[in-house]
């Protein structure tokens, strides 16, 4: 029996059911082995989605001299989400499209975040043109459980635009990129100012030292970036959070107030146990914190003021 052909809706509901879920999502579901696309049932009030077995169809209208078409197919690869989907790819890029194509084309590699577009993204990062080489690295990012893939985002930390180091370094850290860690540093030298957050998720107790050098010398708001990952983190000893926030106590100010306060409000209820070491720090900080004169910390917390004023009205 002939199939029906795609239809716009049937390639809506089909992008909505498949995609929802989002990268991240499909990321985790995705096994590092090869992957192979999965039966898909037909689409509620639509012909039903592109499988495998329209592969060659789709790849062929890659090629047409209509570029909604060829938009339209590198969606449809999307949709199949097969292994066998990046060689065509893979090919219209190397061809010489236009902006809009490439651009949609290395989205689609995002989405489908397989270890067989290394090559081709490896490419172009090297693409004359910034969006292009961002978009490359962003697929880069988006593909797991391969070796590869620090070594090359390590790359973009020295990319001639800025927001692609910037992306670059943050990727390293949502990736878990520890042995980047190094390159990162470098990168914060430099004024990748996204490297902080990023030294802030991967640093040990041992690299929050190397890190407390910047203090003074970033902004405050880029060292609470990386602060605020390691304050978060359990792996990091509450000796060193204890040290972080006096020395955030020290510069005061209300981005470290508003950063402390958010911070209080992750922990734990106490209950009937008393305040550890780590709470009293954090009270002792909350209490000094000062700005503009003499207005306190704790003006911006709103359990305590709200507590303050019940007790004045009584």
């Amino acid at each position: 029996m002939r199939r029906a052909p795609w239809t716009l809706l049937s390639l809506v509901l089909a992008l909505g059911l498949g995609l929802s879920a989002g990268s991240a999502d499909a990321q985790a579901r995705r096994p590092a082995a090869r992957r192979r696309a999965q039966p898909t049932e037909a689409v509620e009030g639509g012909g039903p989605a592109p499988t495998i077995e329209d592969l060659p169809t789709i790849s062929a209208r890659l090629r047409s001299a209509n570029a909604d078409e060829v938009r339209e197919a590198i969606t449809l690869l999307t949709i199949i989400n097969d292994d066998d989907a990046i060689a065509p790819l893979s090919e219209l890029l190397r061809s010489g499209q236009n902006d809009a194509i490439t651009d949609a084309a290395l989205e689609a590699m995002q989405r489908l975040a397989m270890p067989q577009s290394l090559e081709v993204l490896t490419e172009f990062t090297h693409h004359r043109r910034a969006g292009a080489r961002r978009r490359a690295y962003a697929a880069i990012a988006a593909i797991r459980n391969d070796r590869r893939v620090p070594a090359l985002l390590e790359q973009g930390l020295r990319d001639s635009d800025r927001s692609i180091r910037e992306e670059a370094a943050e990727s390293l850290g949502r990736i878990g990129a520890r042995g980047s860690l190094e390159m990162l540093f470098r990168a914060f030298e430099r004024g990748v100012l996204g490297a902080g957050e990023a030294i802030g998720r991967l640093g040990s107790d041992a690299d929050v030292t190397r890190f407390n050098a910047f203090l003074g010398r970033m902004p405050i708001s880029v060292m609470l970036g990386g602060y605020d990952q390691l304050l978060q983190r359990r792996d990091i000893s509450d000796a060193v959070k204890v040290d972080i926030i006096g020395r955030l106590r020290d510069v005061s100010g209300r981005m470290v107030c508003q950063s402390l306060l958010t911070y209080r409000d992750t922990l734990p209820p106490l209950g009937r146990q008393s305040p550890n070491e780590l709470r009293r720090a954090l009270t002792q900080a909350l209490d000094q914190i000062a700005w503009d004169g003499n207005t306190r910390c704790r003006s911006l917390d709103r359990p305590a003021a709200a507590a303050a004023a019940e007790g004045g009205a009584r």
